[in-house]
Formats: structure tokens, sequence, C-alpha cells
């Protein structure tokens, strides 16, 4: 395909294991939460109901446009599911999980993360991120990962009143680096908000193949659309490097 102009990147789960980080700071808030479930619920159990909200929630989002929930929402969905109407409880446990990860954010940046956007800015690259969520949740996210120095662009869907996959987040990419679909590689590790997404912008798409990046229990049979296959498949970032260079 040649060298490319551009290159964009998902945040949440591409540039830094946000599934990791969120486990970790699930570790701090279980002992606040364990006495209101019923007794030997089993945490493991709990961290599943927690997940699978935001899992449902990221695939309707990603695919009808819908508001992803906040922590708060999550929390209180789960203690719902349990039966529990504690006052105020969503709330406090909201706050304990998100200081505890914002805290822990910055040791799961993705290996060689830095590297690869250092060397992409080297090379002359415009480079950016399209992610869906808040402006200022992922600028914050951004920020507290040490990123937002290498970014010339963020493309964030609040702001663009949609979400990935809608093409229309990408082609504002395009637009923002004034380069044709061609010109701009995008890395993402979800193949349906990213590969679809990219692929519906006419955009090269690399997939990161990571060990949470395929939802667990949902086969490819009961996904909603047709997901097309992505250019380029690597396992870490640093092998973006020879593909934005036109070498693979």
């Amino acid at each position: 395909m040649g060298k490319f102009s551009a290159v964009f990147f998902d945040l949440d789960g591409t540039l830094w294991d946000n599934v990791a980080c969120s486990d970790c700071a699930m570790e701090i808030v279980l002992p606040r939460l364990m006495p209101y479930l019923p007794e030997g619920e089993d945490p493991a159990e709990v961290v599943v109901r927690f997940n699978a909200a935001l899992l449902a929630a990221v695939i309707d989002s990603g695919v009808m446009g819908g508001r992803r929930p906040s922590t708060a929402d999550r929390f209180q969905e789960l203690l719902a599911s349990y039966g529990v109407d504690q006052k105020g409880l969503a709330q406090e446990l909201s706050r304990l999980y998100n200081r505890t990860r914002r805290f822990w954010m910055r040791p799961f940046v993705r290996q060689n993360t830095r590297t690869v956007l250092e060397s992409l800015r080297k090379d002359g690259c415009t480079v950016g991120v399209i992610t869906n969520g808040e402006p200022a949740v992922q600028r914050n996210v951004l920020e507290a990962l040490g990123l937002d120095a290498f970014m010339d662009h963020v493309v964030i869907g609040e702001i663009e009143r949609c979400s990935k996959p809608d093409p229309r987040l990408f082609q504002r990419a395009l637009e923002l680096a004034g380069v044709g679909p061609r010109e701009m590689l995008y890395v993402g590790d979800d193949p349906i908000t990213d590969v679809l997404g990219a692929s519906r912008a006419g955009i090269p798409v690399v997939l990161l193949r990571t060990a949470e990046a395929e939802p667990p229990g949902r086969a490819p049979g009961q996904l909603p659309v047709t997901i097309p296959a992505p250019d380029f498949v690597v396992s870490d970032l640093s092998e973006v490097l020879p593909i934005a260079r036109g070498l693979s």
C-alpha cells in the first residue's frame, strides 16, 4: 500500500490495557461492595456481571449509536441484579473505582506504545486518536497515560455526535489530517468498532490482537453485522511501524 501520511489509533484497549486496569480497580472496590451481596458470592462472578453491563453497551452503542453507561450506571445495574437498593452506594462505588483506575492507568500503557508514537512523528506522520466516549473523560485518559503530547488530533465520538463504527467519525479524522482514505492507517483492537468502522470509511485497518479483544460468549453468528477482514493483523504495536512505512 505504500507509506502512510497519517496513522490514527483507537484509545481504550489499543494504546492501553483498560481491561486489566479496570480489574485492578475492582480489586479495591470489592471489599466495600461484598457485604451487600449474598453470603458466599464469588467475587469473580461479581466482576463478570460488572463487565457484562459494559460489554453489552459497547456492542449496542457501537452498532446502534446509543449512549455508553457511566460507571455509576454500571454499578447501579450490578446492585439491582442482586436486589440491592442502597441509596448512594452506586455513586460511592463509582467514585472509588474511578479514583483507583486513574491512579493505576500509566502502568497499563501497551508495550512499545511511546516508542511507536515517537517514531511515527519523527517519520513525519500525522498521529491521532479516534475514540468513543465523553470528551473530558477521554482527554483526561490521554493525559493520565502521558500520551497527549504525541497526538496531533483527537477525534471523540460525543463531540462529533456519532460513535464508532459510524464512518463519519473516521471521515472527520481524514478531514483534520488533510489526507485521503488510502493515505491513512488506522489501528484498533475491536472487530466491530474499529475494523468495521474504518473499513466503512475506506481506511486500511490494522487489528491489534489482544487477550481481551474478543468478547466472550458472543459467537460470530450472533453479530448484527458482517465484519470485514482487517488489512493487517499484529500482536504488538511495534509491528505497526513497518506497515506505516510501507515495508509490509
